[in-house]
């Protein structure tokens, strides 16, 4: 195993590892199929603000041949699902057999503007099934705007359900939350240690990687 790194190629070295050590990768939509593996990775990508870093992700899953859930956002200044480029890469990842999920934050446009925020959410929802022709079964909360959703205890599941607005899975949910070691890579820095360390000492994991973080080479100036 090559020294820890946010480089693609470490990237690809961790998985293929990781399925010689037998373990099955699945989406949050397909769980239920697999849950009882011996050894089981959910992986997720929060598509944050570089649909194009998704698409190298993809590139290497693909390749790979495993499958992961991106969530993608309506609200980033970054990106819009349906400009050209961004929607063809998104209708890309989703035609290769990824999930497409929500990356919803209805409830810091809810507080900002004061409208309803199971009715955001079920906005935002029913305009992302429509841009890409998917069904949305996964979301996860993202906070950027007012910095309420950042406080656990307003986190949107705290206070609603999935049945309130047409879900099955969110990430943080007990059984792939509590129930299996949870690692993220968020603001760019793996808080327990890279994912290598913990892949094979752990039977289940959910993964979060944002492919902003993620590169093929870096540059080094001065």
């Amino acid at each position: 195993m090559t020294k820890c790194s946010f480089k693609l190629s470490h990237f690809k070295e961790v998985f293929k590892r990781a399925k010689k050590l037998g373990y099955v990768f699945t989406t949050f939509r397909d769980y239920e199929k697999v849950a009882a593996s011996n050894r089981l990775i959910i992986l997720r990508h929060d598509i944050d603000f570089r649909v194009d870093r998704a698409y190298e992700i993809a590139k290497i899953e693909k390749d790979l041949g495993i499958r992961s859930t991106f969530f993608v956002r309506l609200h980033a200044k970054e990106y819009n699902p349906f400009e050209y480029i961004s929607y063809t890469i998104l209708r890309q990842i989703k035609d290769w057999g990824f999930e497409i999920g929500l990356h919803f934050e209805a409830l810091d446009i809810g507080h900002i503007t004061g409208e309803d925020v199971v009715n955001l959410f079920k906005r935002e929802k029913t305009i992302l099934e429509e841009i890409l022709k998917v069904k949305v079964v996964s979301a996860v909360q993202h906070g950027d705007f007012s910095g309420v959703s950042r406080n656990k205890e307003n986190h949107f599941f705290n206070n609603y359900t999935k049945e309130d607005v047409g879900i099955l899975n969110h990430p943080f949910e007990d059984r792939f939350f509590k129930k299996m070691k949870y690692i993220t890579d968020s603001f760019g820095s793996w808080r327990e240690g890279c994912m290598c360390q913990h892949i094979g000492k752990f039977d289940s994991l959910q993964i979060n990687i944002h492919p902003i973080y993620w590169f093929h080479k870096f540059y080094h100036l001065g």
